[in-house]
């Protein structure tokens, strides 16, 4: 006998699966061109970083030159000092920006009056969406030294005899940074973090209440490890936006100093 008399037929591939579910992968389609085109397409502009990149010239056009850009910002007299504040205020931003969407999420849910709860989500939520440069104006018209909000009603109140540089001062800047960052940034994952809450199963409250557990207990040992999963992708989350910020710092650097 021949040998492809010993060789199993092979069944026949059907697009069968493909013409049911096509809406489907349409969909699936989206994301992925998204991607493509938006994240992944760009990264070959970080070949700038070793070419003495000249706009006429464009990516191709240019001269390469390897390390020269980073031995030049390593050798700043002030980059050791961008680096240490680029990790100072990113730290502050993870300790006092990460807690607080938890602790917003669970005031929301344990609130009973329906309107209020409206009012103070659409509050908290307002912030993500405005854009740097209008939070910036903002932060000028309030904290500004001279003509600032804050420091006007602060002294016609007699609460302080000379105006509080909160823009200006190392102390006070760094307080009005993490409370900017704190404000813009906790509507956002308020929102995921008060949607895992109430995905939990309700008969575990009334199982803890039951118990003699009071709010307190029923925050610690059922809200809190019910959304666990989703505390720890969040965290994750913004350590990896915290380090990209920290990778930043050798091209901030260069700019503060040019």
């Amino acid at each position: 006998m021949t040998k492809s008399a010993y060789v199993a037929k092979r069944p026949k591939r059907s697009l069968k699966w493909l013409l049911q579910d096509w809406r489907l992968y349409l969909m699936m389609m989206i994301p992925v061109v998204w991607y493509a085109i938006f994240c992944y397409k760009p990264m070959y502009g970080l070949v700038i970083a070793f070419q003495n990149y000249n706009i006429f010239g464009g990516v191709s056009g240019s001269q390469f030159i390897g390390l020269d850009h980073f031995r030049f910002v390593f050798n700043m007299r002030d980059f050791s000092i961008a680096l240490v504040n680029t990790l100072y205020l990113n730290f502050l931003d993870l300790i006092f920006g990460f807690p607080m969407p938890i602790i917003l999420a669970i005031m929301l849910n344990e609130m009973r009056l329906i309107k209020l709860k409206k009012v103070s989500q659409t509050m908290l939520y307002l912030p993500h969406f405005l854009s740097w440069v209008i939070i910036g104006g903002m932060v000028l018209e309030i904290f500004s030294p001279t003509t600032g909000l804050l420091n006007s009603t602060l002294f016609k109140m007699g609460l302080i005899d000379s105006n509080v540089p909160f823009l200006t001062d190392g102390h006070m800047w760094r307080f009005t940074y993490v409370l900017v960052g704190v404000w813009q940034s906790m509507g956002w994952g308020t929102i995921l973090y008060l949607a895992a809450i109430t995905g939990l199963d309700m008969n575990l409250f009334e199982a803890a209440q039951i118990d003699g557990a009071n709010k307190l207990k029923q925050i610690w040992h059922v809200t809190l490890p019910g959304i666990r999963s989703t505390i720890v992708v969040l965290l994750i989350m913004n350590i990896g936006r915290m380090m990209s910020r920290i990778q930043q710092c050798p091209l901030r650097t260069r700019w503060y100093l040019s």
